[in-house]
């Protein structure tokens, strides 16, 4: 049921657009996101209640182990809500390796940016300073960048999940 060529090609075109929204203006409209949201609602519910059922489970698990990284501020809303389409169309199996593909090409993305603009041992430096924090005060603190270092910094996350969809769609077609 989750391999059906139509969700699959869904899918395709929401993280294509949503990617490219991404990369460009690092935002993803919610309507952009509601109506591929609703499509594999419909398509589902045409298919069976459980199966649309599911599709909403795996949606709203999905949301819910997510949102600790938004609270954070190490993910966006649009990262978040695309990555519960992911697993609400695939399911979790084939979502998870769909989302690990993509952080795998963020981390090269972004390892690359580091060393491209030699900030590496910096960024490390903050980093391990955020974590001694948060273990120190035994709580979560807000990872988070000055707005004009923002753009420099940050990845446009769903243009890389985008491309580990299409890596999911290498190892295993239609």
């Amino acid at each position: 049921m989750f391999d059906d060529v139509l969700l699959r090609c869904s899918l395709i075109f929401c993280l294509a657009g949503a990617g490219l929204w991404d990369l460009w203006i690092r935002r993803i409209p919610n309507w952009w996101l509601t109506f591929w949201f609703a499509l594999g609602l419909g398509y589902l519910m045409n298919s069976s209640w459980l199966a649309a059922a599911g599709y909403l489970a795996r949606n709203a698990a999905a949301v819910g182990i997510l949102f600790l990284f938004f609270l954070c501020r190490m993910m966006g809303a649009g990262d978040i809500k695309c990555m519960a389409l992911i697993c609400g169309y695939l399911g979790f199996a084939s979502g998870f390796f769909v989302i690990g593909t993509g952080m795998a090409v963020g981390a090269c993305w972004s390892l690359g940016k580091l060393f491209y603009r030699k900030q590496f041992r910096d960024r490390l430096g903050l980093l391990t300073a955020y974590i001694r924090r948060t273990i120190q005060e035994k709580r979560l603190i807000v990872y988070d960048v000055s707005e004009e270092d923002k753009r420099e910094v940050t990845v446009p996350l769903v243009f890389c999940l985008f491309w580990g969809l299409c890596g999911f769609l290498l190892i295993y077609p239609f």
